[in-house]
């Protein structure tokens, strides 16, 4: 897990360091991060390292303990499903009020994002166009508060959920194919097909999220059993 860090980066760089290894599995879920040994490996100090994880529980991708070492958050299927209500409460909303002031630049801007979609073969970049997709149709609207928390739900624990999802090979070519129908009703400005393809795609997308962390935790309780 060695990173060579240049002189001078502070609390972001580690942070983004280490968000991206508990996104990819390389930090799994229940393992401690214990700061001294942690901070001689990345050969960093420790008071950029505390604040870096600090920033990582914010998002809830790790688990703060009094007196003793902070631990990779677990993903909780309920967590999940509270993050997606909230998608699927306001992102149609939003969407409808973006439809009509979309411009020829904006559709166009989300038609790129959507393109590079088919070209993705890496999970991790495949996560940042899923967001980069959703913030550019939605991005036209008046209901910036609204657009505000949505964003926020693409983070944290949702990302890390969206890449093992994706990781299926599978789902790769689902979640373009429901862009697509998204912005194509966005493109018409029909309004009432847009606003029923992305309801269909987000209640997709919290079944799959669903469906793989409840394997992971039949798997989990297998391997308990077995070792037991």
């Amino acid at each position: 897990m060695k990173h060579m860090l240049n002189y001078g980066d502070g609390p972001k760089a580690i942070y983004e360091i280490l968000k991206r290894q508990i996104i990819a599995g390389e930090l799994e879920p229940g393992n401690e991060l214990k700061i001294m040994p942690l901070a001689k490996e990345m050969d960093i100090s420790i008071v950029p390292l505390r604040e870096a994880i600090r920033m990582l529980a914010a998002e809830k991708l790790v688990e703060l303990r009094p007196r003793r070492s902070p631990i990779i958050a677990r993903l909780d299927v309920r967590d999940l499903v509270e993050m997606n209500q909230i998608r699927g409460a306001l992102e149609p909303i939003i969407l409808a009020d973006a439809i009509p002031r979309h411009t020829d630049e904006t559709l166009k801007e989300c038609e790129k994002v959507l393109k590079r979609t088919t070209k993705v073969k890496d999970p991790w970049e495949m996560v940042e166009l899923n967001k980069d997709f959703h913030l550019a149709i939605l991005g036209p609207t008046r209901l910036k508060r609204s657009l505000e928390i949505v964003s926020d739900q693409y983070d944290g624990i949702a990302r890390l959920t969206q890449f093992r999802v994706i990781t299926h090979e599978e789902q790769l070519g689902k979640l373009h194919d429901e862009h697509a129908g998204i912005f194509e009703a966005a493109k018409r400005g029909d309004v009432d097909a847009a606003v029923s393809e992305m309801t269909h795609h987000i209640d997709q997308a919290t079944t799959r999220a669903a469906n793989e962390l409840n394997s992971e935790d039949q798997s989990d309780d297998t391997s308990g059993e077995h070792a037991s």
